[in-house]
């Protein structure tokens, strides 16, 4: 049976893969010249230059005309942390945006009363904004909040502030708890639009409910993510019954 060879295009990508992580390089650091990358992997420039394609592509790499290739930015999205995306992109090394695509009130239909569960009819705000990262929009929120447990929320800032902070400092109303379920989807025209992709491009799906600590239902959140600028994390922990070894 004849081995496995590996590809040359597959082999460059391996070799620039390696080279990111073995010099640590971060969001917008760039890499070396081509013709030097090509000297340092014995590679022709044509398979290195199919390997960067693909992997700006893939969202890994970007090119400037006259500055390189660099890294792209990556938002990390930790699932098991409850926390604003305000206060967890601001970890980041980069500049974060918000901009508030829509405000408006909307009533319960059968899907929202169940998730809220709550009656038919109810009043809910519905706010849709945008989230940018280092001038690459990578998200659009849609959050849905009871109107009854923050009656004005339209008149603070959704677009500086965190959502999070105005709901615990302003209405009491502290997110405790929740669940998220991740899918795959893609874009439609509209959010392709406002992320600077193409449409039908595959996105991650985030479908969140966030409870407080009496276990009401305080936000109902869908989310449309841009696979290539943002990664799923979990944390494994192993444990039975509080008993964390293991044989």
């Amino acid at each position: 049976m004849e081995s496995y060879k590996i590809r040359p295009k597959e082999l460059a990508t391996e070799y620039l893969e390696s080279y990111i992580l073995e010099n640590n390089l971060k969001a917008n650091d760039k890499l070396p010249p081509e013709r030097e990358m090509s000297r340092m992997w014995n590679l022709n420039r044509i398979t290195l230059r199919s390997a960067i394609s693909s992997m700006e592509a893939a969202g890994r790499l970007y090119s400037v005309q006259g500055r390189g290739t660099m890294v792209a930015p990556r938002f990390v999205r930790t699932l098991q942390n409850l926390e604003s995306f305000t206060k967890y992109a601001s970890g980041y090394d980069a500049a974060l945006e918000t901009r508030l695509l829509s405000f408006s009130t909307v009533e319960c239909d059968k899907h929202l009363a169940q998730r809220f569960e709550r009656m038919l009819g109810e009043k809910l705000y519905r706010i849709s904004r945008l989230r940018i990262i280092g001038d690459v929009p990578i998200m659009i929120e849609n959050s849905f909040i009871p109107r009854e447990l923050a009656p004005g929320l339209e008149e603070h800032d959704l677009v500086k502030g965190s959502l999070y902070a105005i709901l615990e400092n302003n209405y009491g109303l502290i997110m405790d708890h929740g669940e998220e379920k991740t899918g795959i989807t893609s874009v439609n025209a509209e959010e392709a639009e406002y992320l600077n992709i193409k449409a039908d491009s595959p996105a991650f799906w985030i479908v969140s409910t966030t409870r407080d600590p009496n276990n009401l239902v305080a936000e109902y959140c869908r989310t449309v993510a841009r696979a290539d600028a943002v990664e799923m994390s979990s944390i494994l922990r192993w444990g039975f019954g509080g008993d964390d070894s293991h044989e």
